[in-house]
């Protein structure tokens, strides 16, 4: 499974699916999905967006001259739209906002 997380960090910008990733593990993807599921304690799908967003908050904060479409396609291959909706709803603020003070107003909660 191991194999499998540092796949998907390494190839976040990639179109990620079950087969391909249950191939790199040795199962069926059926069989894969459930052990995934069970051991992470979410679904694949869920797991790989969340690295998505939490890779491009990282880079939002310690990145502020890269656009903010540049980091979106630098962790997925969904549109910059697509992105700023799936982080917002994710992180409570728009990917802007993140940047500009959003990050360390939710750290002091």
């Amino acid at each position: 499974m191991n194999k499998v997380l540092d796949h998907i960090d390494r190839h976040l910008d990639a179109q990620l699916n079950l087969p391909g990733l249950a191939g790199i593990a040795h199962f069926s993807p059926y069989h894969f999905h459930r052990i995934f599921a069970a051991w992470m304690g979410e679904t694949l799908g869920d797991y790989v967006r969340r690295r998505r967003l939490e890779v491009a908050a990282l880079r939002l904060r310690h990145h502020k001259r890269k656009p903010v479409l540049e980091i979106a396609l630098s962790v997925g291959p969904a549109s910059g739209e697509a992105f700023s909706r799936a982080f917002k709803l994710h992180f409570g603020h728009t990917p802007s906002a993140w940047r500009a003070g959003g990050a360390e107003q939710r750290a002091s909660r």
